[in-house]
C-alpha cells in the first residue's frame, strides 16, 4: 500500500543530480575556465585609478580606463586568487555595492590579452558619493 518515495525509477537520478547540484562550490565572477596558468606566466603586475566605466554583475566585470577588470574567486592550479573589494578605509564591501563612475583604485595582474585579473579594487574617498544638504526656505511676506 504504501511506496517508499525512493523507490520510484525517476526519483534516483534526480536525487543523484540535486546531490551534485548542493555539493559544487558556488564561484562569483570570472571562471577559472578562461584564465590558465599560461596566463598567469605571462602576467605584469599592474596598479592604476579611474572611475569604473561599465559593470557587468553576473559575469563580476568591471570596465576601469579601458580596462576588463575581473573580480574573482576561484583557484588556478595550486594558487587561490580571490579580489578583494573595500571601501576607502579599507573595510571590505560587496562587489554589488560598486556602481559606474565611482572612483576605484585597482591592483592586481595584467594578462597578455589586456585583461586584469584584480586582486584588490578600492573605492577612493571621492568617489562621487554625494552630500545633500538640506535648505529650511522661508517665505517673506
Amino acid at each position: 500500500m504504501f511506496k517508499s518515495f525512493l523507490s520510484n525509477k525517476g526519483t534516483g537520478p534526480f536525487f543523484i543530480f540535486f546531490l551534485f547540484i548542493l555539493l559544487c562550490p558556488l564561484v562569483s565572477g570570472a571562471s577559472s575556465e578562461f584564465i590558465s596558468d599560461l596566463d598567469l606566466d605571462d602576467s605584469d603586475p599592474v596598479e592604476f585609478s579611474s572611475r569604473i566605466m561599465e559593470i557587468d554583475y553576473g559575469n563580476g566585470v568591471l570596465m576601469v580606463a579601458e580596462n576588463e577588470v575581473m573580480i574573482v574567486d576561484l583557484v588556478i592550479g595550486d594558487e587561490q586568487f580571490t579580489t578583494l573589494v573595500t571601501d576607502p578605509k579599507g573595510d571590505v564591501i560587496s562587489f554589488e555595492s560598486l556602481h559606474t563612475g565611482q572612483k576605484v583604485l585597482v591592483r592586481g595582474l595584467k594578462l597578455a590579452d589586456g585583461r586584469v585579473l584584480a586582486s584588490m579594487v578600492q573605492l577612493h574617498g571621492d568617489s562621487g558619493l554625494t552630500i545633500q544638504t538640506v535648505r529650511e526656505i522661508t517665505s517673506v511676506e
